[in-house]
């Protein structure tokens, strides 16, 4: 049995630094954005996440696109 992974969507997400808390640690918050399209370039969706991040009010510590596949059985009748 054969599985066929096919690139579906993918969803950006960015990492803020809110500040640090009462022991000196970085207060990390997230924002994911989803349903962006498999075939876009990463050079795009970096240059979005930036974009996007220069409306936050926190500043930008990271940035990660992730994927998603369809997983289909690739079975012969």
């Amino acid at each position: 049995m054969a599985i066929i992974a096919n690139k579906y969507n993918s969803k950006l997400k960015l990492f803020y630094n809110a500040g640090t808390d009462e022991n000196g640690k970085d207060i990390i918050k997230n924002k994911t954005y989803s349903n962006i399209k498999a075939a876009v370039a990463n050079d795009d969706v970096y240059n979005l996440g930036v974009e996007l991040s220069q409306l936050q009010e926190f500043p930008l510590v990271n940035l990660v696109r992730l994927e998603e596949y369809q997983l289909l059985n690739d079975v012969e009748d």
